[in-house]
């Protein structure tokens, strides 16, 4: 006879038109099985005596990976799983992550803010409220929060948050701020709670940062909270918005940052949304912006990548996967592209307005578009990933969208861009979530995805070689 039990952290779970799951100690992992191989996954509950014999080739391939990777244990004779482990169905389609507003407001002035928070005059999320929140995403199985605003440290109830989360064993993966509050007093909060937490802070470029900030210190602001951060054992990344005066900066900006200790930064064009709409005299084109990255990276690789950076769709450089590639390139380009999901980002995740409104990404809050989607401090969260807008958004298809927009249909980038990213293909203004991403088409037409794809070619085996030396 032969028994097993999974290992802790492991547990059986199930969600609608995916009901044969398990759920990793990692919160945002999670294996999907087909009706035959559940039954093996399933019989790891120290009831079931698996007799090998009788399992087809598929199963005895899946028991044996289960049993190396340690993921299923031994025992002696019928045991029991601990009651968190055992099958439970949640009422929704499947999503492991949240990104949630927890207010609208903030405490600084940025001059490129697409939520406009600086004028925003709604309140915080009250606590009646935020439980409700979470209770919601208990119920429909998310264990993974990344808290924004606004600025979430700003909510003066923000360590009672943190100790509502911990209950209910939810993981905070990120904190999304501009580092004003990022401090002593936080960190002991959240160490007392033994929350590990990445903060993802903002730079906008050495000597420009107080300027795009709207607030003088901004910049040793931020810096110093970048130094607490690494000293307290806490990961950190950031992001950058492109402008006229700081794209002359890359080199100073990514170094200082690198000597701060952050593994990641992600930078973009400003958009002319919100706040920033007012502001065209310090707009930069995306084609500048492009140029002025490839002119550069000859530099970073100088450098010796002291980071790993995302330049906007243009490339990607992953020192920590050891990977580049080009993040505008978002399909296989090959002929079963279309049936891809139209969105990566909205497969797993949902993302919760200061006002309590579900969408699939922070991008379409305070759009046109908005307006369509529900709110789950009126509507249940399981009924919206049930039944509504945002429900048939998360499943659509870049088949459809390429369908949709005349113009895709016989563009030979097609099976590669999938008409782009969704909610920029509604801006600030429309509501046709299927429509054409234009900054995508004109990466694709406009000569750049060729060249960076001349990009890639140069620099794909730089990890490869760093590797290679380091040995």
């Amino acid at each position: 006879m032969a028994y097993y039990v999974l290992a802790k952290g492991f547990a059986l779970r199930g969600w609608k038109m995916l009901p044969f799951g398990l759920r990793y100690p990692n919160p945002r992992l999670t294996d999907f099985f087909d009706q035959e191989n559940y039954k093996v996954v399933y019989a790891m509950d120290g009831q079931h005596d698996v007799i090998e014999e009788n399992l087809t080739e598929k199963q005895k391939a899946l028991l044996k990976r289960l049993i190396d990777l340690k993921i299923a244990l031994p025992v002696d004779g019928p045991s029991h799983l601990e009651p968190y482990q055992e099958y439970h169905s949640y009422p929704a389609m499947y999503k492991n992550s949240a990104h949630w507003s927890i207010t609208g407001q903030c405490n600084y002035k940025c001059r490129h803010c697409f939520m406009s928070a600086p004028d925003y005059t709604g309140s915080h999320q009250s606590m009646e409220q935020i439980r409700h929140i979470l209770d919601q995403l208990e119920i429909c199985g998310i264990r993974s929060l990344s808290l924004t605003g606004g600025e979430p440290l700003i909510h003066p109830n923000f360590p009672e948050i943190l100790d509502e989360i911990a209950k209910r064993h939810m993981e905070l993966e990120t904190i999304y701020s501009n580092g004003a509050l990022v401090n002593e007093k936080l960190m002991d909060e959240l160490e007392k709670r033994k929350i590990r937490t990445t903060f993802h802070m903002s730079f906008d470029g050495v000597g420009w940062h107080d300027w795009l900030r709207g607030m003088d210190g901004a910049e040793e602001v931020v810096a110093r909270a970048f130094k607490l951060a690494k000293e307290r054992g806490y990961h950190t990344s950031s992001s950058m918005c492109l402008h006229r005066h700081n794209i002359g900066t890359l080199r100073e900006t990514i170094r200082f940052l690198a000597d701060l200790g952050l593994y990641h930064l992600k930078m973009n064009v400003a958009t002319p949304t919100g706040r920033w709409k007012r502001e065209t005299e310090h707009f930069i084109t995306r084609d500048e912006a492009y140029q002025a990255i490839l002119d550069y990276l000859p530099q970073y690789v100088e450098d010796g990548i002291p980071m790993s950076v995302q330049f906007g769709i243009l490339i990607d450089f992953n020192k920590e996967g050891k990977y580049v590639v080009i993040p505008g390139a978002k399909y296989s380009g090959t002929e079963d592209a279309p049936r891809s999901l139209s969105c990566g980002a909205v497969r797993n995740s949902i993302y919760i307005s200061p006002k309590g409104m579900v969408l699939p990404c922070m991008t379409l809050g305070g759009t046109a578009i908005e307006s369509k989607f529900d709110n789950m401090l009126e509507k249940p969260l399981s009924g919206i990933l049930s039944d509504s807008y945002y429900r048939d958004m998360s499943l659509l298809k870049m088949g459809a969208c390429i369908e949709h927009n005349e113009k895709c249909r016989g563009c030979p980038y097609r099976l590669t861009c999938g008409a782009g990213c969704r909610a920029c293909a509604c801006g600030v203004t429309g509501t046709d979530y299927l429509g054409v991403d234009e900054e995508i088409c004109h990466f694709f037409k406009g000569g750049w995805y060729d060249k960076a794809q001349e990009a890639v070619e140069k620099y794909k085996d730089i990890f490869a070689e760093e590797t290679t030396q380091g040995e």
